[in-house]
């Protein structure tokens, strides 16, 4: 009896002992496994890889086409073009007979191959001074032909013009221009009278002017300056002759004057 009542007691102690550790054991077991993260087996790696989609060939760019040109824009005339173009004034004078030896020797120089107007100058201007007087003689009846063809355009001209267009165009030069501008004048109307210096000037170029042997601008120039720096040095009695040519001019335009005044006006109104 004791025996059994002792075996059984041993069995509650063992089953008490035993009991709570394996409990313990198999808590401890779960709770590791909780920690420690499940590997993803070969087909779950599978599943969640994406697969790469395929490169799509790049489309190739047609070239593109070639834009129109724009149209030109039609541009506003400035008050200058449009009284020009009403005017229609011809040019400002007619050439001299330098001037009309140097246009037929720059177009047989360029002709040559001569480009460069600097050389075609100084070619013109020597092959001038080696011209006779009766060569020379022949461009001066040419460019009187032209200058009395340019008078009887310019007469023409004047006589079909309107004069409120004159007047607003020689105002615009002077606006621009100043003191300086070339304006519009009735051909009809008689040359203003040269003063003596005027008159001086002019004779000191007709002497000179064969010596210095040229008819470039800069020699001109260089002439012009002369003259007036002769005209310093003058004295009364060298003046006097220039001085009494002048008041001929005088007198001359006085009775141009009045004959343009005559002819020109009905009424107290003038014609042109």
């Amino acid at each position: 009896m004791f025996r059994v009542i002792g075996s059984f007691s041993a069995l509650r102690v063992s089953s008490r002992v035993l009991t709570p550790s394996r409990a313990f054991s198999t808590t401890g077991a779960s709770l590791v496994a909780a920690a420690k993260p499940k590997r993803k087996t070969d087909a779950a790696v599978k599943k969640t890889t994406k697969a790469k989609a395929p490169v799509k060939a790049k489309k190739v760019k047609a070239a593109p086409k070639p834009k129109p040109k724009p149209k030109p824009k039609k541009k506003t005339p400035t008050k200058k073009e449009q009284l020009d173009a009403l005017l229609k004034a011809p040019k400002s004078r007619a050439p001299g007979a330098y001037a009309v030896f140097l246009g037929e020797f720059s177009k047989v120089k360029r002709q040559q191959g001569m480009t460069t107007v600097a050389e075609i100058a100084r070619a013109c201007s020597a092959s001038w001074n080696q011209l006779g007087e009766s060569e020379k003689h022949q461009y001066q009846t040419k460019a009187d032909k032209l200058s009395a063809e340019y008078e009887e355009t310019l007469r023409k001209w004047w006589n079909t013009t309107d004069h409120n267009l004159v007047a607003l165009e020689n105002r615009r030069r002077k606006r621009v221009d100043g003191d300086k501008a070339r304006l519009l004048k009735d051909p009809f109307a008689p040359k203003r009278p040269m003063t003596s210096y005027v008159l001086f000037v002019k004779d000191f170029v007709t002497q000179n002017k064969g010596a210095a042997g040229t008819n470039d601008i800069t020699e001109m120039s260089s002439l012009m300056k002369s003259a007036a720096s002769k005209w310093k040095t003058l004295s009364s009695a060298e003046k006097a002759p220039y001085a009494k040519g002048a008041e001929v001019e005088k007198s001359r335009y006085k009775q141009d004057q009045d004959k343009y005044l005559k002819s020109h006006t009905v009424g107290g109104t003038r014609l042109h």
